[in-house]
């Protein structure tokens, strides 16, 4: 059975500030046509105005990540619209003037500017058609969205107004989101019923997603009541939906494993709200409707007597996928990092060693820019591997933070305590001076992952991924939902299957058989709900957690010829692109990092594509 994605609205596309959910909701009431899901995206908060004409923008100082971050999103939501061909209208709403600054394609289209809730009816009454208006509290504007979207009515502020019922069971579909008052929520809502799914928001200002990651660990390690210890921090939040009168259910979460406590009662699939939501969501619809590489990377440095590669090879390649197989002495990690990011791929298959790695415990202070000293406490992991073309190695840090002054890291207590908001990022570009560190040892790193190579550890500590492109990830390896999950989906996956502890090797491969016999004609939703039989009463049961959403597929090819020739022409233009960034770079390192990417791509082309190349070249 196959499911389909909805329809990409063309007439509005919307720029909100990530804090803005109430203005939020009152826009969406008025601009929706249900005519498809509206293209949103959340501005992320700002320290500081850009500037054009910095003398270095290598010098780090306070506001360097929340600026290089508006960068990023000004890159990539303009790259976005214009994908899109532009809209009728662009709405940015609720944003100051630092985030403001960073924007520069408003004068390129119609835009309508928002700065707060006063302005939503003078600036769009009319523009859509509605059957009138439903009056509500200020408070009370999320929760009635779903209602109005469903009874076509504008949201109008009166806080003497009752809320009305907000239910809709008859709905195959749910979408259950994690209230936190950011606008990832309400575009929840709004994709919600762009799919013609109902909603359930909850509250859980109680939940931790690193508590919940202990209380997995201690689950599987055997502690007395594991499971029912876990069960009681989540099911509570949720225990009075009935998910079993539904097709499907998705989670907009930050973090929280629901498929694991419901025993995927239903299909089940998760978005996550703290990594970059309004992306995941568009790169679901597009990919999914515009945009094929029908093409597949097989990773696995051979790790087991009995595994899955030859199988996902075999069932791929029937079916058209171009597949590139990185195995045995080619699972190299070079050779994993440049095919991740440059190599253009539907899907990625790893079958390896994962789970935590060692590394060294370290503490260590800082002073800040206002005076203060620090202590930070963190975990640090190396790993690297050879480049066989410049006989040279990369090396990859990681650290992950542990306790701040005290404080254990992310927990309520560090949460509720209000640092000011440059001391984070000074500290994260201190991290490292040995001079100032205190002491060190050697631990089992807690909530790290990692992927097995022939000859190191990979961490998956990337910045592009596929080409641009949006690909799905089958990460068949042990604890692989966390760390390297939030590294794949953060660059742009639209869809990753991970496992929630260390799997046996059996259960694995029989259930990437069963996951790619039902693949290319189901969704991946349901061609995992189907594999997650084989785990049935064994302590691997309900072991897979999937990031995406229900509609999300793989398409086979039409023959093997008319995918490599994607393929190449997908290389082709990745090429061209960064030649014309080489051309524009000034920075030193950067025009090496982009020469080494260059100089990869030919290669990649001279040695795996040469019957196409001889013919662009003829034609050129």
């Amino acid at each position: 059975m196959k499911s389909y994605p909805p329809k990409i609205a063309a007439k509005f596309f919307c720029i909100i500030n990530r804090d803005e959910a109430t203005l939020a909701a009152l826009i969406f009431s008025y601009i929706d046509q249900s005519e498809g899901y509206i293209p949103t995206f959340e501005f992320p908060f700002v320290s500081s105005e850009d500037f054009e004409n910095e003398p270095d923008k290598e010098i780090r100082d306070e506001h360097q990540l929340s600026r290089s971050r508006a960068r990023k999103f000004n890159i990539k939501v303009g790259n976005t619209i214009r994908r899109l061909g532009g809209c009728e209208y662009l709405i940015v709403a609720g944003l100051t003037d630092k985030q403001l600054s960073f924007l520069t394609f408003l004068d390129d289209y119609n835009t309508i500017y928002i700065d707060n809730i006063n302005d939503v009816d003078t600036l769009l009454n009319g523009i859509v058609a509605k059957e009138g208006y439903l009056p509500c509290k200020e408070t009370s504007l999320i929760e009635q969205l779903n209602y109005a979207l469903k009874k076509n009515l504008y949201l109008s502020i009166d806080n003497n107004a009752e809320n009305v019922s907000k239910s809709f069971e008859d709905f195959p579909g749910l979408v259950v989101i994690e209230r936190n008052n950011k606008v990832s929520s309400v575009f929840g809502i709004l994709y919600a019923h762009s799919i013609g799914a109902d909603v359930e928001l909850i509250d859980t200002e109680g939940l931790n997603n690193y508590e919940i990651k202990d209380l997995i660990e201690k689950w599987k390690n055997n502690e007395p009541n594991g499971f029912n210890n876990l069960s009681a921090v989540i099911f509570p939040y949720i225990e009075h939906i009935e998910f079993n009168k539904r097709e499907f259910a998705t989670f907009f979460t930050d973090g929280v494993p629901y498929s694991l406590i419901l025993k995927n009662v239903v299909p089940i699939s998760h978005v996550h709200l703290r990594i970059n939501p309004d992306f995941f969501i568009f790169n679901s619809i597009y990919y999914e409707s515009y945009s094929e590489t029908y093409s597949a990377v097989v990773f696995s440095p051979k790790a087991f007597d009995n595994e899955e590669t030859e199988f996902v090879v075999e069932k791929l390649s029937k079916n058209n996928l171009l597949v590139k197989p990185l195995v045995d002495k080619e699972a190299t990690y070079f050779n994993l990092d440049n095919h991740i990011q440059h190599y253009p791929f539907s899907l990625l298959h790893l079958c390896s060693h994962g789970g935590e790695v060692e590394g060294t415990r370290i503490i260590e202070k800082f002073i800040d820019s206002g005076g203060d000293e620090h202590i930070v406490e963190y975990d640090e992991i190396f790993s690297f591997g050879l480049n066989p073309i410049k006989d040279s190695h990369s090396v990859a840090t990681k650290r992950l933070p542990r306790k701040f002054d005290g404080l254990t890291w992310g927990n309520k207590e560090f949460t509720d305590t209000s640092f000011p908001n440059y001391v984070f990022s000074e500290m994260f570009q201190s991290l490292g001076e040995t001079k100032k560190q205190e002491s060190s040892r050697v631990v089992n790193v807690p909530g790290s992952c990692h992927i097995k190579c022939v000859d190191s550890i990979y961490q998956a500590m990337f910045h592009y991924l596929a080409a641009m492109h949006s690909p799905v990830i089958f990460n068949n390896t042990c604890w692989s939902w966390s760390d390297v999950a939030d590294s794949f989906l953060g660059v742009g996956a639209r869809g990753y299957i991970g496992t929630l502890w260390d799997i046996d090797n059996t259960v694995a491969t029989k259930s990437a058989e069963v996951f790619y016999n039902n693949i290319f004609d189901n969704t991946i939703l349901s061609s995992l709900h189907n594999a997650l039989e084989i785990s049935k009463n064994t302590r691997d049961e309900n072991i897979y957690i999937y990031w995406g959403l229900h509609f999300t597929s793989i398409v086979p090819g039409v023959s093997t010829e008319a995918s490599s020739l994607v393929v190449f022409s997908k290389i082709i233009d990745s090429l061209e692109m960064w030649k014309t960034k080489l051309e524009k770079t000034k920075i030193p390192q950067h025009k090496k990092t982009i020469t080494d990417i260059i100089d990869w791509l030919s290669r990649l082309l001279a040695r795996s594509f040469k019957k196409e190349v001889m013919k662009y070249l003829d034609k050129n």
